[in-house]
């Protein structure tokens, strides 16, 4: 046999495979790596489709703004995804008005480690940005409000998609009574958010379809004020939330008022034996959430009554209910001689 030894070299490649390469490439990357070999890859690294996606971490001041000057700036029409996670990076982009307004189809922006000073600046800049409907952020610090957040975001007027990670310095509250209605469609809060407050920030989402909540968060000092009017939220489908010393009673007031269209709901339960009460589930989802497909339920916490241990009270989600519907569930206990605490959850989430 002969082996070809032809050699072939990155210039004798068809534009179309070099764009082919490209697409798996990071745009910083093709930058780095073509701009500064000819014209002709300096042409390609300009010309490329995947422009239209820029990805900006880890990346010194002085290197992006290379980088800015060359491939962001004579792109900046053509660019639909944003991601900034360099504070530095984000400030040069922010430092005039003029200069993120020129991202006239920007459709997604990812801000992460953002500081507290410079939030209220980004937003006064978004909110000109007709075309945007995605927005990832996530804080370098503590913050001390939530209104700090929902304020700026509930000014997006055209936003479908919002994912917000933050922690609370201070447990500070919005009762959301100030803000008109968002647009929003998916919500995800990876964060502590009152309980109380919940009522009122579902009354500002009337198009909302997609909800998780990373923790809801029950403070007995915290008073909701000026209770907003319900409203039906035909859209929503998809539920995912996690509970902390919430009461079944008031959880059951969100089902009522809020949760009829919903398709999909997954809980964490931290402590609350009441949401051990199959029969009560049962009423709430024939009567109050009758679209149910799925139901996924994860329970911690341990069964006051001294006469009852833990696998007593679970055995009323055996019933021809859960099984009809392919709901099953199990439960492990957290310690050897206590059978009175315990784990309980769907071990087929899914059907």
């Amino acid at each position: 046999t002969t082996i070809n030894s032809n050699k072939y070299y990155l210039e004798d490649l068809a534009n179309e495979i070099l764009y082919e390469i490209f697409k798996y490439l990071d745009v910083y990357d093709i930058y780095k790596g073509f701009y500064n070999l000819n014209n002709r890859f300096q042409n390609l690294a300009i010309n490329s489709n995947v422009l239209t996606k820029i990805n900006i971490s880890t990346i010194s001041k002085r290197n992006f703004e290379d980088y800015y000057h060359n491939i962001v700036i004579p792109n900046q029409s053509q660019i639909n995804f944003l991601r900034l996670s360099n504070p530095c990076v984000a400030d040069i982009i922010f430092a005039e008005p003029h200069l993120i307004l020129n991202f006239t189809r920007l459709q997604t922006i990812i801000l992460d480690n953002v500081q507290n000073k410079n939030f209220h600046k980004f937003f006064d800049y978004l909110i000109c940005l007709t075309t945007l409907h995605a927005i990832t952020i996530s804080f370098a610090g503590d913050i001390s409000s939530l209104d700090i957040i929902f304020s700026q975001i509930f000014r997006l007027s055209t936003l479908k998609y919002c994912k917000i990670e933050y922690k609370l310095l201070l447990l500070s509250f919005t009762n959301f009574t100030n803000y008109d209605s968002s647009s929003i469609e998916y919500l995800i809060i990876n964060g502590h958010l009152p309980f109380n407050a919940l009522h009122n920030l579902l009354c500002c989402l009337p198009k909302l379809q997609h909800l998780s909540i990373s923790c809801l968060d029950k403070f007995d000092y915290y008073q909701e004020s000026n209770k907003l009017s319900s409203i039906q939220l035909k859209y929503l489908k998809h539920v995912s939330l996690k509970l902390n010393y919430v009461d079944f009673d008031e959880f059951e007031k969100i089902i009522k008022e809020f949760f009829y269209h919903i398709q999909i709901l997954h809980l964490t339960i931290v402590y609350g034996e009441t949401y051990l009460d199959g029969k009560r589930w049962q009423q709430l989802i024939l009567f109050h959430m009758s679209y149910l497909r799925i139901f996924y339920i994860n329970h911690q916490g341990y069964v006051n009554n001294n006469n009852l241990k833990y696998h007593d009270i679970i055995n009323q989600f055996n019933s021809s209910f859960w099984k009809e519907n392919k709901w099953f569930f199990t439960h492990q206990h957290q310690w050897k001689y206590r059978l009175d605490t315990g784990i309980f959850y769907s071990n087929v989430p899914y059907r």
